[in-house]
């Protein structure tokens, strides 16, 4: 038999036997491909795997197998170009079953080329590598967490060999030492705490070294940084077959803690020192459990100037205070004690309180709570005689009593005499008394006995709003309405002292639900005091809009302005800003209160700015505009 001959049945035989390691080896995926990527083979490890049947697949492109994210990048033509350019195609990535489950492939594709090298296909070799793949993200995972654990952990982590070099700090470990973890790995122990602060620790690293587990507290000096208090936990490191190779250092900084808590003892000495010297008044700490039991933990020495009870008779029994609270005032304290439990406020109530030896006083009583982890509530707060603050509260709505009552008294004293003088000077206009002089007397005595007339007018509608006596009467008003009249009132002085008036009014109008008698007069007292505080030949601007729900009427001038500090003191009663030019002008420093008061009983506010003296001033007044006026 020729060597021909021969080689007929040997490639016969080694096809058979490739087929057969084929056909048999299931737990791999083997197949052909043609050029373009067309399955041609399919072995029975390919069904197993990717669970297409041969006649399922073959003739179909291999890029069902892929995933949709790899099928857009082009990844099926790219594994066999790089296949074609470099001899083998890298497969490791996630594939798609026919039941359209994923799993992890670790495979390889190899060109197929004849004895002339052209390409006639591609081998392709595959295997489940899904489990590998899942224990190697669990294992980075895991690695992942342990690092965000050690690098967020208010605890100093480090892994140091047998020669005490480091093998791994965490960045709270690098940080305390002015570096970056990169800095410290590699370096002794003694290198970067410095000769004195390893002399301190090199017992116990002696210690761990040996195999034996260390614990200990110690002050220490760090170079570069002083003296640290640290608590500290060595743990051999063994491999598996029980030889040493390191140790791993788990450190806190006790130093902060340390302080803060020498501090807090001071601070509460201090506190309770402070407490206890309070003039008339206690700090308290309170237990109240789920029955409404109370009892006291704390009450300083001053509960009993106030209440003449001791803090021992107190802390012994809480019912020796609340007994005290006046008969009359429980109910509206229990109330307040209540609207604090329900919307977890702070308690903040004033109430009346007998004290031992019979008298009564005012106290201020101001507390807030927090849940301990007894289920209990710990009320916190102070406790304040305030019986003289309350006396001077009497005392000063007495005298604001007394002083609406004479301011009234005054206006009717002055405006009865007007009458008869204005009568009076009517009569002389009547006599037509011929002398010039007499002419000018009467003018004086009428104009005088007009504007005294507005001064009484002002001062009793003062009088009238502060007492509550003045009834609105509301209807819809267009501020047009309203910016007439005034206007005309304060027409006179405004073209006395030969100012320009500017009247900016939108032409749909602005509505308001107001009593355009009170509004009118608001808008006059602008005007007039504008006019008033305006030097000869200013400008006066007076405009209204509409801003969402609301209707803004501004005055601007050019007058003398207003000093910052004096900006919400303008619209208090008798307040000038400048006195000596109130008195030229006559005034009382009566008009912008009641520009304030009628605003504020239409429930709107009025505002003044002003850059400073000499640069002019702006009143702004907001009124609500109601559902009547929006009709």
């Amino acid at each position: 038999m020729t060597d021909h001959g021969r080689a007929g049945p040997r490639r016969d035989w080694e096809g058979e036997m490739f087929r057969l390691l084929v056909e048999n080896v299931v737990d791999y995926a083997i197949f052909i491909l043609d050029p373009q990527g067309i399955v041609l083979s399919w072995s029975k490890g390919a069904e197993r795997l990717l669970g297409y049947r041969e006649d399922e697949i073959v003739g179909r492109p291999i890029d069902v197998t892929f995933t949709p994210e790899d099928l857009q990048n082009g990844m099926p033509r790219r594994e066999l170009d790089e296949a074609l350019a470099t001899g083998r195609g890298d497969d490791d990535r996630w594939h798609v079953r026919k039941d359209g489950t994923r799993f992890w492939s670790s495979g390889v594709a190899t060109p197929l080329l004849d004895e002339r090298g052209h390409l006639r296909g591609f081998a392709k070799i595959m295997r489940d590598r899904t489990d590998y793949k899942r224990t190697e993200e669990a294992e980075r995972e895991r690695q992942r967490q342990l690092q965000l654990l050690t690098n967020h952990v208010p605890v100093l982590i480090a892994h140091c060999d047998i020669e005490g070099r480091f093998k791994y700090v965490n960045k709270p470990y690098a940080a305390r030492h002015g570096l970056e973890p990169a800095d410290v790995v590699g370096k002794h122990v003694r290198d970067v705490l410095g000769p004195a602060g390893y002399a301190t620790i090199a017992p116990h690293v002696d210690a761990v070294l040996r195999g034996e587990r260390v614990e200990f507290e110690t002050e220490i000096l760090i170079e570069g940084i002083g003296p640290q208090v640290i608590r500290c936990a060595y743990d051999p490191e063994f491999d598996e077959e029980g030889r040493l190779q390191g140790f791993v250092a788990a450190l806190v900084n006790v130093t902060e803690s340390r302080q803060a808590r020498n501090a807090l003892r001071e601070t509460e000495e201090r506190l309770r020192t402070l407490s206890d010297n309070l003039p008339r008044g206690a700090v308290y700490q309170m237990v109240a459990d789920s029955s409404g039991g109370r009892r006291f933990l704390y009450i300083s020495a001053g509960i009993e100037a106030v209440l003449g009870v001791t803090p021992a008779e107190v802390l012994a029994d809480a019912s020796t205070i609340y007994r005290l609270i006046h008969e009359d005032d429980v109910p509206h304290m229990r109330e307040q004690e209540l609207v604090a439990i329900r919307e977890l406020v702070p308690f903040d109530g004033e109430f009346r309180m007998w004290t031992r030896s019979g008298g009564v006083v005012w106290v201020h009583c101001r507390s807030a709570r927090r849940r301990l982890s007894t289920g209990q509530t710990m009320w916190e707060g102070i406790f304040m005689d305030v019986t003289d603050r309350k006396q001077a509260e009497q005392a000063l709505r007495e005298a604001a009593r007394r002083k609406d009552e004479f301011l009234a008294m005054l206006a009717h004293e002055l405006r009865n005499p007007l009458a008869p003088i204005r009568t009076a000077a009517q009569v002389l206009r009547m006599l037509g008394v011929a002398d010039p002089r007499a002419e000018r007397s009467t003018k004086i005595i009428e104009r005088q006995v007009e504007h005294m007339s507005r001064l009484v007018d002002d001062l009793l509608d003062v009088s009238r709003i502060t007492s509550g006596k003045i009834k609105l009467q509301k209807g819809r008003v267009d501020l047009a309405t309203v910016v007439a009249p005034a206007v005309e009132t304060a027409r006179p002085l405004i073209d006395a002292r030969k100012h320009e008036l500017s009247i900016e009014l939108p032409p749909e109008g602005v509505c308001v639900y107001a009593d355009p008698t009170r509004l009118t007069q608001m808008v006059e007292n602008l005007l007039t005091n504008a006019a008033k505080y305006t030097e000869e030949r200013g400008r006066i601007t007076l405009a209204a809009t509409r801003e969402g729900d609301t209707a803004v009427l501004r005055v601007r001038d050019t007058g003398m302005g207003i000093p910052q500090e004096m900006l919400t003191k303008v619209f208090d009663l008798f307040t000038q800003v400048d006195r000596s030019l109130a008195r030229s002008e006559g005034g009382l420093g009566i008009g912008l209160t009641l520009v304030k008061n009628i605003a504020e009983m239409h429930g709107g506010t009025v505002a003044a700015f002003s850059e400073g003296r000499g640069k002019g001033s702006e009143f702004v007044v907001r009124l609500p505009i109601s559902g009547e006026a929006k009709a």
